[in-house]
């Protein structure tokens, strides 16, 4: 298991970003640099796309948190993408932070028709690269945690998981795919409004996905499982009543689920359990 928490990412890679934009890393196929002959390597299995809500201050538990389940999910055959999204206000926008993939390893059988050479190549470089992975990934999350802000009006979380389903989901082809969602779920925008005294606990989730079919498309999320970090999450020391959550869980639900999804877990706010279990 990777060793370093992530708290300590901060101090270990000195990542201070005052701007609001990082440029993006990428981090390749081992067998892109190192070439195999008339050998297929193995395909990726799964995909974690990562988004972070920069409408909302979490607090450094739940930071920490998300950031264990990513490392603990990630093993050979993965890619992860981590993506930073807000309210669509100037400066501010659906931001793709981190591409990175941890090679499938080739079976023993296949390892034994490639040179001594070709595969101490091969192995030093997947050794980096699952570590590049790990390291940049808690970069990324950094990145996306120091550049959040609850100065802007709307949390636009509905056209943002239409954009990541319609421009990034669509466009694999990997068979699994899993989402982690960084956020209060708490959307407020022009297309619905979740803020309000009093407003979760009176909400019907089914009345409110039927005003949605009048306003958007939903996009094919190919059997995407969702889990969430920070469902109702409030950081001033407020409560939120079980009525409102389990109102804002049975609204997501049936979101994901119009969406060819599935909402596996719905932390409000820890994620009591790990992504894909």
């Amino acid at each position: 298991m990777f060793k370093h928490t992530f708290a300590a990412f901060a101090i270990l890679l000195g990542f201070v970003h005052n701007s609001t934009h990082a440029a993006p890393a990428t981090i390749g196929s081992c067998y892109d640099t190192v070439k195999l002959g008339d050998i297929t390597p193995p395909a990726l299995s799964r995909d974690l796309y990562v988004l972070v809500d920069q409408t909302m201050a979490l607090d450094a538990k739940l930071q920490e948190e998300s950031y264990q389940k990513i490392i603990q999910f990630l093993m050979p055959g993965d890619s992860v993408q981590v993506i930073g999204f807000s309210a669509n206000a100037a400066g501010y926008y659906t931001e793709i932070i981190l591409r990175g993939v941890i090679d499938a390893r080739l079976p023993e059988d296949i390892r034994y028709a490639i040179s001594k050479k070709i595969l101490r190549q091969v192995d030093t470089c997947q050794k980096n690269q699952d570590s590049q992975v790990r390291t940049y990934t808690g970069k990324a999350l950094l990145h996306a945690f120091s550049n959040a802000t609850t100065d802007l009006p709307k949390t636009e979380i509905l056209s943002n998981l239409s954009s990541v389903s319609k421009n990034i989901i669509s466009q694999s082809d990997t068979p699994e795919k899993y989402m982690l969602i960084i956020s209060d779920m708490m959307e407020n925008s022009d297309l619905l409004s979740l803020y309000g005294g009093g407003k979760l606990e009176n909400l019907n989730p089914v009345r409110e996905l039927e005003k949605l079919e009048t306003k958007v498309t939903f996009e094919d999320m190919d059997q995407t499982q969702v889990y969430v970090v920070g469902g109702g999450f409030l950081n001033d020391g407020k409560y939120r009543s079980s009525v409102a959550l389990k109102s804002l869980e049975d609204f997501w639900s049936l979101y994901f689920e119009r969406s060819n999804a599935d909402l596996r877990q719905f932390g409000t706010p820890s994620l009591l359990g790990q992504i894909g279990q």
